[in-house]
């Protein structure tokens, strides 16, 4: 009987393995269609899992008097994890800004590093000007191996946890350096701006405003492969029905939210930015006036880069504003073209951004 069941144990584990192994592969033969779709994406990283590069300042060596290194935040350890921890780069403007500052915690995108993100941007020129701190959580390789922070399952020893960890990488910046508190803004791209909306969503007591570029509507998928599907069509699911399943109780304390898509995105389909967008009205409580409304999109008439905002709020103050930008692929908008996932198409999304993050606080 005990032989019987370890093997039939054993035969559900091989077949948990297989489907895995599958999914993995479906997850990269995605992305390497992202890849050929925008050639040029970043080196991956070198070395073993959990093992940093040696950070390099962004955009180039020395042109910013700002301090940029890499930190690991230890994380209190869940039932069967080995030295959990969160890897993080860090940009503090120069002296030049005396504290405190406001912090704006950006996530990457499958396949992205916190170095490629930083220059890509110019999150940290910009951090520089303005006078913030930026924080550059690394998803761990360990965890999921093209880097894609896990919107798509989000049980408590996944996407769940990375949410945790990044709630506590907000509590360990605040507790460590000069900040605002009540200015801490969350932003992401991709794959990290699907997990920035759950981190905000999650936990609106940490976070005042967040800025989603690229995104895929979240609680639409409870697995990779639902994840895929859920990035090239969106859902036919009520956007405000899916909160609860990614987790999430609307009517919480407010949640501005500045969602940011390209209208020829062919990797993470333009609807999602829409999808998205209603998701944050439905949690502020807002007339979702976006529903049976199609995209701006007319390739032929509009010029590429040109860029369609809709904006809802109540009392003269915007909570929810939606940029489509016509043109733009899978990239960053208005960001530097060397790098991988960004484009010099459209208005500086980095600068939008912080424009929006300006308006609110918690």
């Amino acid at each position: 009987m005990t032989k019987s069941f370890a093997a039939d144990w054993h035969a559900q584990i091989r077949r948990l393995s297989r489907a895995q192994a599958r999914t993995e592969a479906q997850v990269k033969s995605w992305l390497d269609r992202m890849d050929s779709l925008n050639p040029l994406t970043p080196a991956r990283p070198d070395g073993p899992p959990g093992k940093l590069r040696p950070a390099r300042p962004a955009p180039a060596p020395g042109s910013l008097p700002g301090t940029w290194q890499a930190h690991r935040l230890r994380l209190a350890p869940l039932p069967g994890e080995l030295v959990p921890q969160l890897a993080y780069h860090l940009y503090i403007p120069s002296k030049a800004h005396r504290g405190p500052l406001p912090v704006v915690v950006v996530l990457h995108g499958c396949r992205q590093t916190p170095d490629d993100l930083s220059a890509g941007t110019r999150m940290n020129a910009l951090a520089e000007r303005e006078g913030f701190i930026v924080a550059y959580p690394q998803q761990p390789l360990r965890r999921q191996v093209q880097r894609c922070w896990q919107w798509f399952d989000l049980g408590a020893a996944e996407g769940g946890r990375e949410a945790q960890a990044v709630a506590a990488l907000i509590d360990t910046l605040a507790a460590r350096h000069d900040v605002r508190e009540r200015e801490i803004y969350l932003a992401g791209m991709s794959a990290g701006a699907a997990m920035a909306a759950v981190v905000a969503l999650r936990y609106p007591g940490k976070v005042a405003a967040a800025a989603l570029h690229s995104g895929v509507v979240i609680g639409a998928a409870d697995n990779p492969r639902a994840g895929l599907r859920a990035m090239q069509q969106g859902s036919a699911a009520d956007p405000s029905w899916l909160l609860d399943a990614a987790g999430v109780t609307p009517g919480g304390p407010e949640m501005p939210a500045l969602v940011i898509h390209g209208l020829a995105d062919d990797a993470v389909h333009p609807v999602n930015g829409r999808l998205l967008a209603r998701q944050f009205l439905a949690y502020n409580g807002l007339e979702d006036r976006l529903a049976g409304t199609p995209a701006h999109s007319d390739p032929e008439d509009e010029p590429s880069g040109r860029s369609h905002e809709y904006r809802f709020g109540r009392w003269r103050r915007d909570l929810v504003t939606l940029v489509e930008v016509e043109g733009l692929g899978h990239a960053w908008s208005g960001g530097d073209a060397s790098y991988g996932y960004h484009s010099d198409i459209g208005p500086d999304a980095s600068t939008m951004m912080w424009q929006f993050f300006s308006q609110h606080r918690r």
